[in-house]
């Protein structure tokens, strides 16, 4: 009793301090300096433009200043820097409250719970996700349940990346940087306005490259090396005066070596590999959108066209130890097109209005290979999976203010999902190391309908609080698995329903943002994969769990020179039912899967003046994640991780040079883990960097 009293507080405490605050910011002080202000931070968030302190959603954003070499470059990077979110690049890759998908037991089918979009598109699968953050305007993590504004897939959240664009002045930048392991980085970018148009033009390319901080004992090598390219076009201006067009292209290649060492995890945490077989890695992605709006009298209209695809190649040493047994890979072939219109109404009252219609096909061929390393790759045991799916929806949304503070919503998103896929094991060299020969071909239809209500309370501007209800869905389908009796291997929808309450308040003259939330999640028939034999597996809506916490998060301008951030996340996510009769396991209770308990991060910023024109500028993070599992059966945890960066550097008259660190202390962490024949097997994060930034703007 007294462990789930201490939740309540937990849960219950904080949110109740910020409730207050919205009566506590009328009685601020008119003392303090209006010039030392936070920067308003705008947000799409719920697909509109609004203040962030003004929206009704638990969020997390961060500004193009924070996106850098040294800050934050990568998706990982940006996990740490948000509360109750965790990224693995196998395992989910987004967990947001506990919340993900099924990671590498999944096998290539890897369908996201956590929506990630660029420039508003859905990509559908996570090779294709942005490997560098470059050039961009902000990125916003979504917490909850976001089915009626978002295209599909956001049963935990969603993450917005949104591009640079264009602006009325002909610019540019360079910057180069080195590192330790020799990390070089070049990015460059400049933006132009078309002359005799009301367009410009924006265009971004960078690339990296670094040695590899791990030694490979069988050949005394470094690896885990990084090589990076992405590039980015974006045009945007108006027709007219109440139509505006942004099309934006996007081109980006890892031919990293994979960064898959697994090794006995004694081996791991000393950043070590016993690999005989040289890892081969080639990802390609891009795709390019087009977006419309126009003004009506009583509403605006957007359309957002995109066609977007990923190829990928790998290849790895299967066994993990430095005997020439065992080789494994993967290939995926995925192109996506989609299209969406969203109507929002303009007209000043008490109503407000939204509606929309999604519709997305897919087209994915993959495959998985395991086998002899003496064989020839044609010769490897396989199991393919072609998958073409078609998604459509319907959405639409009204709020009224009853008050002048207070207003209710609701909205539905239907939605329409089909799939037809083809399933096949299949063994040329006649090892059988898939299991027996076999073939699957079926279809498959779901429908849903996802409600959301909400109460929000404006008390004034940047003080608010709210209280909703969501549903999500996530579409079942058919696994690149096959049945013991040879039927294809179906499985249904995943849903989760989120009750959340939260405020936000303004205080200090506008040098002071609080933000709160809490969560209940009820997450059911959660698709899982158990096992038909102890050599087989298939997925089965096996699994139901409940998430609650808390997040909280401030922002406070002390000074015109300092300023300072701050978040916590809570989250006590279980399984409430989760059995495998085959393997006799019952996960029933078990903490989910990468879902840390307590997420802290920290941050301070000061900037100051010197003599001649120079500006000092300098920051430090720190981030922490308690303890948490991969995988259902808790048999390994994460010790808690704590990482720390800095930057220091100069500015003067466009030019800038900024000396960096990233985990400073050194900390040992896993990236990933997984249990092979019965040894604890995972691959070290990299361990301290640092280096030197050098750049200008024109």
């Amino acid at each position: 009793m007294g462990t789930h009293i201490i939740n309540r507080i937990l849960v219950l405490g904080p949110l109740a301090v910020v409730l207050a605050l919205p009566e506590a910011a009328h009685a601020q002080s008119a003392d303090a300096d209006n010039s030392t202000i936070l920067e308003k931070i705008i947000v799409t968030a719920r697909r509109r433009t609004e203040a962030a302190q003004d929206t009704p959603v638990s969020l997390t954003v961060l500004q193009a200043n924070e996106i850098a070499a040294g800050k934050t470059s990568s998706l990982e990077d940006l996990s740490f820097r948000a509360p109750n979110v965790n990224y693995n690049g196998q395992g989910g890759p987004f967990t947001i409250r506990g919340v993900g998908n099924l990671g590498i037991a999944g096998g290539v089918d890897r369908q996201p719970a956590v929506g990630l979009f660029l420039d508003d598109v859905f990509l559908a699968r996570p090779i294709g996700y942005p490997t560098m953050l470059e050039d961009l305007e902000r990125v916003e993590v979504v917490r909850g349940s976001q089915s009626l504004l978002y295209g599909k897939n956001t049963i935990g959240g969603a993450v917005n990346v949104i591009s640079r664009l264009p602006g009325q002045d002909r610019s540019a930048e360079f910057s180069a940087t080195l590192g330790n392991d020799f990390d070089r980085r070049l990015r460059a970018a400049f933006e132009t306005p078309i002359a005799g148009t009301a367009f410009g033009v924006r265009g971004a390319i960078a690339w990296k490259a670094q040695d590899g901080y791990i030694r490979n004992l069988a050949d005394g090598k470094d690896v885990s090396d990084t090589d990076q390219f992405a590039g980015r076009v974006a045009l945007a201006g108006d027709i007219g005066e109440a139509t505006r067009l942004r099309i934006i292209a996007d081109y980006s290649r890892d031919g990293s070596d994979g960064g898959l060492w697994y090794a006995p995890l004694p081996l791991a945490f000393d950043r070590k590999a016993i690999h005989d077989f040289a890892p081969e890695n080639d990802v390609r992605s891009g795709g390019i959108s087009a977006r419309i709006d126009h003004d009506f009298e009583n509403f605006s209209m957007a359309s957002i066209t995109a066609y977007r695809g990923h190829e990928m190649d790998s290849a790895l040493d299967g066994d993990f130890t430095a005997a020439p047994f065992i080789v494994q890979g993967q290939v995926e072939d995925q192109r996506q097109f989609s299209q969406e219109l969203r109507f929002n109404s303009r007209l000043d009252g008490p109503w407000r209005w939204g509606a929309g219609l999604y519709y997305m096909h897919e087209s994915f061929d993959a495959a998985q290979f395991f086998d002899l390393a003496s064989l020839p790759r044609d010769l490897w045991s396989r199991n393919t999976f072609n998958q073409k799916s078609d998604s459509f929806s319907g959405f639409a949304e009204a709020g009224y203010f009853i008050t002048p503070e207070l207003e209710l919503s609701g909205g539905a998103r239907a939605s329409y999902d089909r799939k037809r896929t083809v399933s096949e094991i299949s063994s040329p060299s006649g090892t059988f190391m898939f299991g027996m020969p076999g073939k699957a071909d079926a279809a498959a239809s779901f429908t849903n309908i996802s409600p959301e209500i909400a109460a929000t309370w404006h008390f004034s501007e940047g003080n608010i609080a709210y209280a909703k209800i969501s549903r999500g869905y996530k579409a079942g389908g058919m696994s690149p698995y096959i049945e013991a009796d040879g039927s294809a291997n179906r499985y249904n929808p995943e849903q989760t329903t989120t009750y959340e309450i939260g405020a936000k308040g303004t205080l200090l003259d506008d040098r002071l943002t609080l933000s709160a939330a809490a969560f209940w999640v009820d997450w059911k028939d959660q698709q899982a994969v158990i096992y038909t034999t102890p050599f087989t597996r298939v997925y089965r809506n096996a699994a139901a769990a409940t998430s609650k916490g808390v997040e909280l998060e401030a922002a406070w301008q002390m000074t015109t020179d300092l300023s300072v951030s701050a978040g916590y996340g809570y989250t006590h996510a279980t399984y409430d039912d989760f059995v495998d009769p085959i393997l006799g396991k019952n996960y029933t209770g078990n903490p989910l899967p990468f879902a840390p308990e307590h997420s802290v991060n920290l941050g301070a910023r000061w900037q100051h003046p010197l003599q001649n024109g120079f500006l000092l500028n300098s920051g430090v993070d720190y981030s922490y994640r308690s303890s948490y599992s991969f995988t259902p059966d808790n048999a390994y945890r994460q010790a808690p991780t704590h990482l720390v960066d800095a930057f220091i550097g100069i500015e003067r008259a466009g030019w800038s040079a900024t000396l960096w660190g990233k985990n400073l202390t050194d900390e040992r962490y896993l990236k990933n883990y997984f249990n092979y024949a019965g040894t604890d097997m995972g691959v070290a994060a990299a361990g301290r960097s640092f280096g030197i930034t050098v750049a200008s703007k024109w």
